[in-house]
C-alpha cells in the first residue's frame, strides 16, 4: 500500500505539490516506450546493440522526466552525435514525438467530453479522493507540469479537478519551473520542510529535497495502477523518495504523512 523509506516522520505539511502525468493523470499513458521507441529509430543503425542503446536512453529520458520534453529530446540529440549521427534540434525532435502521440491522449480526452469514458477513468486510481481530503484539511495544492501550460489547464479543467488547486503551473516562457515554484510557495512564507510533493519523476523528487521537504513517489504500473512498476521505484528511490506508492489508493495512510503522522 505505501512503501516508507525515510526513518522519522516528516513535518507536517502546509503545501501539496503535485506532478500532473503519471501521477495524477493517465492521459499520456505509454508515453515512456512510444518516446523510446522513436528514439530507437535512430539510434538503432547506429550501434551493434539495440538492446543497450534503449537502456542508455532510458537512462537519460526517465532522469529527466518531470522537465519540459525538449530536455529529453536535447539529450536524446547529443546520444546521436555521440554515436556519429547527424542529429536534429531538440526542438524538432519534441515536436516530431508530440505529433506521433497527439493522437492517442487526443482521443482519449474526445471520448471524456462526449461522455463515452468518465474523467476518473484517466487519473489515477484514488487521485480524487486524496485532492479532497487535502483540500478539507485547508492544505495550499499546487499542480506542476513539464507539459505545456495551456494543455495542462485545459486537462485539469476537462478532468474535473481544476478547482482543487491554488496554481496550476505548465511549461510556458511565463509559467514556473517546479523548483520555481518551490521557491515562490517558500517566498510566500512556508517553510521548505512544509512542503509535500507527490510525482512520479525523479524532478520534483529531487528539487523538493533539496528544499527540505518531504515526497511521496508515485510508482503505478500504468497499464493497470495497480502494482508498483519496479524501475519507477528504483528511479524514485534514486532520487530521494521517502515514501513510494502503487496509486493514490489509501487516502488515509496519504493523509498521515501530510500529517506527520506516518
Amino acid at each position: 500500500m505505501i512503501e516508507r523509506l525515510r526513518t522519522n516522520p516528516p513535518a507536517p505539511a502546509r503545501a501539496v505539490m503535485f506532478d500532473f502525468d503519471g501521477t495524477l493523470a493517465l492521459v499520456r499513458a505509454g508515453w515512456m516506450p512510444a518516446m523510446l521507441d522513436m528514439m530507437m529509430e535512430t539510434l538503432g543503425p547506429l550501434g551493434e546493440d539495440p538492446v543497450a542503446l534503449r537502456a542508455a536512453a532510458e537512462v537519460y529520458v526517465a532522469r529527466l522526466t518531470g522537465k519540459d520534453t525538449v530536455h529529453q529530446m536535447n539529450a536524446f540529440a547529443e546520444h546521436v552525435r555521440e554515436l556519429g549521427g547527424e542529429a536534429r534540434s531538440g526542438a524538432e525532435y519534441r515536436d516530431e514525438f508530440f505529433r506521433r502521440t497527439a493522437e492517442s491522449h487526443t482521443s482519449r480526452l474526445r471520448a471524456v467530453e462526449s461522455g463515452e469514458r468518465s474523467a476518473d477513468s484517466l487519473l489515477v486510481p484514488g487521485a480524487r479522493g486524496l485532492l479532497e481530503a487535502l483540500r478539507e484539511r485547508g492544505l495550499l495544492l499546487y499542480l506542476a507540469s513539464g507539459t505545456a501550460h495551456e494543455a495542462i489547464c485545459r486537462e485539469a479543467k476537462l478532468l474535473g479537478i481544476e478547482g482543487y488547486f491554488d496554481g496550476i503551473y505548465g511549461s510556458a516562457p511565463d509559467s514556473f519551473t517546479k523548483s520555481e515554484l518551490l521557491a515562490h510557495i517558500v517566498a510566500s512564507g512556508v517553510p521548505g520542510e512544509a512542503i509535500l510533493t507527490f510525482g512520479d519523476g525523479r524532478v520534483e523528487i529531487e528539487v523538493t529535497k533539496e528544499a527540505g521537504g518531504t515526497t511521496v513517489g508515485v510508482a503505478t504500473d500504468e497499464a493497470e495502477c495497480l502494482t508498483v512498476d519496479a524501475k519507477k521505484r528504483g528511479w524514485l528511490i534514486d532520487a530521494g523518495a521517502d515514501y513510494i506508492v502503487p496509486n493514490l489508493l489509501h487516502a488515509d495512510l496519504l493523509i498521515e504523512v501530510a500529517e506527520g503522522r506516518q
